[in-house]
């Protein structure tokens, strides 16, 4: 059996470019953990949904998303930051500059996480019942925002781990942190079933868990590289921080709007159809989108590696990549798109209960919208490596506008079905012009100079 594996592992291996077969190296751990995941998070999804009910599994999805949208909007995003910078720094061999960039992030995800605190409760205070239609859930709110918020830290110390490649370290720590968090909630659900406070009090417990372990070992990990450089000054990176200063703005408005898209559905839904209705939404969107695990490794994986080989102007063998791991990509999503949709109604009826049967109808929407998202995964990377942040705000504006508008008519008629429509359009707005002027950009750039 071992020689079957061997020679299998050989020939894919054979069959990759260079460049290709770093990235699955890479991603090997982080496949781990993503499939540990996805394991462990059906487990969640089945005990929440039936523990909860669909009426406060919905109130409980639009408290987050109202959250994670507001922080989004405030959350500079300094992990891609760090990453994009810091292989320029590496290949400088300036470490001290690495450094400082760290420095400065720290002190600016500890400035914006108070900024999101303080919006967020003046927003609960002022507009509660328009976003949540539940009452008497302020204070979670409030607490889940501060828990919430200290993933600003959690981005910087990912970040550092993928740009030194700790990939292994980082899928542990996500493993152990979602099977705590898997026991956690079982237990709380299993002796408080439709308790909604002491369900937000998990939560909130399991997030500051996560980022307290995330930080800690992020730090021991890269204190061999950075750790004799913690005093240097911000002024060591003065000449680049116009760029950075430029990047940051650009790239966390293009996350901010990605956020929106990412969990505005969920709220807008929320507003036009009710929670019932969101409850639909957000089971099917749950199981549609388990493919991404497949392709989010890649993702996380080869946004560093693309920002090492366009510094190094290797746009042939980047193209070369592009087109090996589209391939590869396809085969599974067809695989997955096709057995899914043959037992849809069985998943919803067996799994789920009778009372998210309704979930089938916009869950062949969403399962189309996640299959050509993980085909086209690496879209979103190389127009961040590239430098095309302005462009990736205007074509999410775009996309949220095109989407709102479908949304808004197709709702009333289709309830949930309506929004999963309108975010399946979306997704092809977004990736097809994303790969259009990505390949363009490498193409004018790798064309030889003329006389």
């Amino acid at each position: 059996m071992d020689k079957i594996l061997s020679k299998a592992k050989s020939g894919i291996e054979n069959s990759l470019d260079k460049e290709s077969q770093t990235l699955f190296r890479n991603s090997s751990w982080v496949f781990l953990s993503n499939f540990t995941g996805i394991g462990l998070n059906v487990i969640r999804s089945i005990v929440i949904a039936r523990g909860l009910g669909a009426d406060t599994f919905g109130a409980y999805a639009i408290v987050v998303a109202f959250t994670g949208i507001v922080q989004e909007f405030v959350n500079l995003n300094l992990g891609t930051a760090v990453i994009k910078f810091g292989a320029a720094f590496q290949g400088e061999g300036r470490n001290d500059k690495l450094a400082a960039l760290v420095k400065l992030s720290l002190k600016l995800s500890a400035i914006m996480l108070l900024i999101s605190i303080a919006v967020i409760c003046a927003l609960t205070f002022l507009s509660y019942n328009f976003f949540v239609p539940r009452p008497g859930l302020q204070l979670f709110i409030i607490l889940y925002a501060i828990a919430s918020g200290s993933r600003y830290f959690n981005s910087i110390s990912t970040g550092l781990l993928r740009l030194f490649y700790r990939f292994r370290l980082n899928s542990i720590i996500t493993i152990i942190m979602d099977l705590v968090e898997t026991v956690l909630v079982v237990l709380a659900v299993f002796f408080y079933p439709a308790n909604l406070d002491v369900f937000f009090l998990t939560i909130i417990a399991t997030i500051f868990l996560n980022g307290i372990i995330c930080n800690v070992m992020a730090f021991i990990e890269v204190r061999g590289q950075l750790g004799d450089l913690w005093h240097a000054g911000t002024d060591l990176i003065s000449k680049e921080i116009s760029a950075i200063r430029t990047f940051i703005i650009s790239n966390s408005l293009g996350n901010s709007l990605k956020a929106v898209m990412a969990q505005g559905d969920v709220l807008l839904l929320g507003i036009l159809a009710g929670p019932t209705q969101v409850a639909f939404y957000a089971i099917a969107k749950k199981i549609g989108y388990a493919f991404l695990a497949l392709t989010d490794p890649l993702m996380q994986s080869i946004f560093p590696q693309f920002s090492k080989l366009l510094a190094e102007h290797k746009h042939a063998e980047t193209r070369k990549m592009l087109k090996k791991i589209t391939l590869l990509a396809l085969l599974p999503a067809i695989g997955f798109t096709v057995v899914t949709l043959f037992l849809r109604e069985w998943l919803f009826t067996t799994v789920f209960g009778t009372q998210y049967l309704e979930s089938i109808h916009p869950f062949v929407f969403l399962l189309f919208s996640a299959v050509f998202s993980a085909v086209t995964f690496w879209s979103l990377p190389l127009i961040v490596s590239l430098g095309l942040v302005k462009l990736r705000v205007k074509v999410y504006v775009i996309a949220i506008l095109a989407g709102s508008l479908i949304a808004y008519f197709a709702i009333p008629a289709m309830h949930a079905s309506g929004m999963a429509l309108a975010l399946l359009c979306m997704n092809i707005i977004i990736n097809s012009i994303f790969i259009y002027f990505a390949l363009m950009k490498m193409k004018v750039k790798h064309a030889p100079a003329t006389a």
